[in-house]
């Protein structure tokens, strides 16, 4: 027993152990046919459903270790008073992430074929922004780098933003009634895209003289639908421009394809309890409409270069008589730009991959129409894992009203209490919740904002899922 026990504590430590979008609490409702989206093997209770256009919304943020209180000081009555920058700092890890998430459903249906197929089309919007950046970033301007002189202040960031649609048709296939697997390809056309794989300043101070020595490297591409011109100049700094002309945008709406698929399998070892494993959003992007790269190195124009970094000991005697003789500190300065140049213009198209997702999940139903679950996931993103553990209750009641509580671990960020109700009227089904309710009812102490919304026209329940107790047939006399 001891030993499950510690097996069970590592498993809990490392899902704790860095940040991730959590799963929505949809997912653990099985009145809403919206499930299907993250577990593509589970079971939809109805024949049949349509979505109304834009009738699933979801949107999400999490900012990670940025959050209010660390930000500002407050007075009596909660308005900020001062920004509280070392204490923002303080409360940084080595490395940070800031995420967001979003997606529509602007067509959405499904069918049941011979009792064992479920048939769902769907057209969605998604958007995924995916940010890390070092504790350097912000460290390095409140403490000095004087801070620094031991270990040196590695600033750099990443990212990786998408906005882009997505159309998928998904098969679910009840093999027996143990076990069932899903599959849904999906067809992506990309819309907007910022991909930074890193910009890096790492920054280094001479323990004996204090001298500085820098090494920097950034490397930034973006494309979008939007027809758009961004150029650089050493004089005049950046020049954007932009057309947004909506035959151009049509022409360009389906010019960067992709590809992913969802898969699922689900079994169920016992009558009340099943366990299911989704693979999600594995795929890719090829960005080709309006590409821009903008690429920096560092470059070697002058005494301050050596062995790859930039090297600054302090000002000459030189340096120190041209100010006094009036010289100005800019023109100094604008020497310095010599050798970071930068390069901005057209590249060829690229590749991004969407963030995948892994899940793994128990529900147990301790009673007719309630459930609890208990599910861990790992979300792929920007080559870095994102683990977070869930645990939920859902249950019907009266035929009309469905409740379901989730409950989300995750690295500094353990008030993740997710409430989600939905209404069965008839054939309108209406869904409303949040993965965090206490960012609605105090902004100020959460690092993360969700909700999400549905409404979904339905026909039919699948054996007899409402009533208590099914007829059961005659037998022949």
């Amino acid at each position: 027993m001891k030993r499950y026990l510690v097996i069970l504590a590592v498993i809990l430590n490392g899902i704790v152990a860095t940040y991730g979008q959590n799963l929505d609490v949809f997912h653990f409702m099985r009145t809403s046919p919206f499930r299907n989206f993250d577990t593509p093997s589970c079971e939809t209770i109805y024949d049949g459903y349509v979505s109304i256009p834009g009738g699933q919304v979801h949107v999400g943020g999490n900012l990670g270790s940025i959050r209010y209180n660390n930000l500002f000081a407050t007075d009596n009555e909660g308005y900020p008073t001062t920004l509280t920058a070392t204490r923002f700092a303080n409360s940084l890890s080595k490395n940070n992430y800031v995420g967001a998430i979003s997606s529509m459903e602007l067509l959405g249906f499904g069918f049941r074929v011979k009792k064992k197929f479920f048939i769902t089309m769907d057209y969605r919007l998604r958007f995924n922004a995916d940010i890390r950046y070092s504790k350097a970033l912000f460290g390095l301007p409140v403490y000095g780098n004087m801070a620094y002189v031991d270990d040196p202040a590695d600033m750099n960031i990443s990212a990786n933003v998408s906005a882009y649609q997505e159309i998928g048709v998904s098969i679910r296939h009840k093999i027996n009634d143990r076990m069932s697997w899903g599959v849904r390809p999906k067809v992506l056309f990309g819309m907007a895209n910022l991909r930074a794989d890193k910009v890096s300043v790492l920054l280094t101070t001479d323990p004996q003289n204090y001298g500085l020595a820098m090494q920097y490297d950034a490397l930034v591409k973006a494309a979008a639908i939007i027809p758009y011109s961004l150029t650089f100049d050493r004089d005049n700094g950046f020049s954007f421009d932009y057309a947004m002309n909506a035959g151009d945008i049509m022409d360009n709406l389906f010019k960067n394809p992709g590809a992913g698929i969802d898969l699922g399998f689900t079994f169920k070892p016992l009558p009340a309890f099943n366990v299911s494993f989704s693979v999600l959003d594995l795929g890719f992007i090829n960005w080709k409409t309006n590409t821009t790269q903008m690429q920096s190195v560092l470059y070697d124009a002058g005494r301050f270069y050596e062995d790859g970094s930039l090297v600054f000991g302090g000002m000459t005697q030189d340096d120190i008589q041209y100010l006094i003789d009036g010289g100005k500190i800019g023109d100094y300065l604008d020497t310095l730009a010599y050798y970071f140049p930068l390069e901005v213009g057209p590249t060829k198209s690229y590749v991004t991959a969407t963030p995948v997702r892994v899940v793994a999940q128990g529900d147990y139903e301790f009673a007719k129409h309630h459930t609890v679950s208990a599910a861990v996931q790992f979300r792929f993103a920007s080559r870095y894992v994102q683990p977070s553990f869930t645990i939920a209750y859902d249950g019907s009641f009266f035929d009309i009203i469905d409740i379901c509580v989730a409950y989300t671990m995750q690295r500094k960020s353990f008030d993740n209490l997710g409430f989600a109700i939905g209404l069965n009227l008839g054939y309108l089904n209406v869904y409303a919740g949040t993965q965090n309710i206490v960012s609605l009812l105090s902004f100020k102490d959460s690092s993360q904002l969700t909700a999400t919304a549905g409404v979904v026209f339905n026909w039919g329940h699948f054996k007899n899922w409402r009533e208590k107790n099914p007829k059961k047939p005659k037998e022949d006399k």
